[in-house]
């Protein structure tokens, strides 16, 4: 019914933590791996793959020096579930989430998307387990207007990440169909296929665990806000960007094409000053967090000890904290400690091939 799109590079570690957990939770979708890695990455990615065989379906192609959009593609056109999601090779999705979400895509044909609750996680180490070291809600919005424009308009004003939704597939290769050949990665990974999907029907948050995504001291930092906009590939991909969805606005709310792009313009250049859309785009380091929609006086205010010791008290009853999680008592509880014990817990290939993992994730290379 979905098929995982796993895009990867260098970093087989957490590629097999993720193929673990699957295993763990008995999902029975399909996962589509893209790797871009090296051959030592792949030797051991292709050793655990065949250990899996028989316990659900695995898509594997290598995809050497080939670019992120492009590899989606590629993948997008193997796919022939109704619906698809992306991940990460260090989040998690949930598979009583997504199942969630597909009944609701079935029972709603006018929706293009939908999604749950979410955290954001943070680790003290270098490599695929540790300590979790913070634990945050990682929220995103639905967009239920009939009007296309408006749904683009208030998706790109608040700067949401939709990624890791669970899409109608046939929504995704249509959006990869005309991104795919971009050099922008932004544009041609997320920005346009997204904002494809959004055009072409609406989107629901649902009550249910759907997403883990991490943040570790071996990521990388992507490009910068001011870096997007000054790379040599922005002014192409933002004419791709514009172009096609304006063409695909007017058709769905039978308005001009000079409309249409007015409507495209204003919502980007209020994009580009969404303080979480640039930040998100930095790298999360060890207890590091996103922190662009929280007040400056909460900030301030969790920076002095005293104060600080009563913020992790109160957010401590909030359904997304960490102890709240650990809670029996917590709805999202049961469907969060498959994830907990991936993130926590050495996987066994780390015990049994004695493997430096160190030396491994200091050549990692975050997507």
């Amino acid at each position: 019914m979905i098929s995982i799109i796993v895009p990867t590079m260098n970093r087989s570690d957490f590629l097999i933590r993720l193929l673990r957990y699957y295993e763990d939770t008995e999902f029975d979708g399909y996962i589509f791996i893209a790797d871009g890695s090296s051959p030592d990455h792949v030797e051991r990615t292709k050793r655990v793959i065949e250990s899996l065989r028989g316990k659900f379906t695995i898509v594997y192609k290598e995809y050497p020096g080939v670019s992120p959009a492009e590899c989606m593609k590629r993948m997008l056109d193997d796919v022939t579930t109704p619906y698809a999601a992306f991940c990460g090779d260090d989040d998690f999705l949930v598979p009583r989430g997504l199942n969630a979400c597909i009944n609701f895509l079935n029972e709603h044909p006018d929706y293009a998307f939908a999604h749950g609750a979410g955290v954001n996680i943070a680790l003290d180490y270098k490599g695929s387990y540790g300590k979790i070291t913070d634990c945050s809600c990682y929220s995103r919005d639905e967009m239920e207007s009939e009007s296309a424009a408006e749904r683009l308009d208030y998706y790109l004003r608040k700067g949401h990440i939709t990624s890791f939704s669970v899409f109608c597939s046939e929504h995704l290769k249509q959006g990869f169909q005309v991104s795919y050949a971009l050099k922008d990665v932004i544009f041609g990974s997320e920005l346009i296929p997204c904002c494809h999907a959004i055009l072409l029907g609406k989107s629901k948050r649902l009550d249910c665990f759907h997403v883990v995504r991490t943040g570790h001291v071996s990521q990388v930092a992507s490009l910068s806000g001011f870096d997007w906009i000054a790379n040599p590939g922005f002014s192409s991909g933002y004419q791709v960007f514009q172009d096609s969805l304006a063409k695909l606005m007017a058709q769905q709310d039978n308005i001009s094409i000079t409309e249409a792009k007015k409507v495209i313009k204003s919502a980007f250049c209020a994009l580009l000053n969404t303080p979480g859309f640039l930040c998100h785009r930095q790298s999360l380091s060890s207890g590091a967090r996103l922190e662009s929609n929280i007040s400056p006086w909460v900030q301030f205010g969790r920076s002095i000890p005293f104060a600080q010791r009563i913020w992790q008290f109160l957010h401590s009853f909030s359904g997304v904290s960490l102890p709240a999680l650990l809670r029996q008592s917590s709805p999202y509880h049961s469907d969060f400690m498959p994830v907990y014990k991936a993130l926590t817990t050495p996987s066994r290939e780390k015990s049994d091939a004695g493997i430096n993992m160190g030396k491994i994730s200091n050549r990692m290379v975050k997507r």
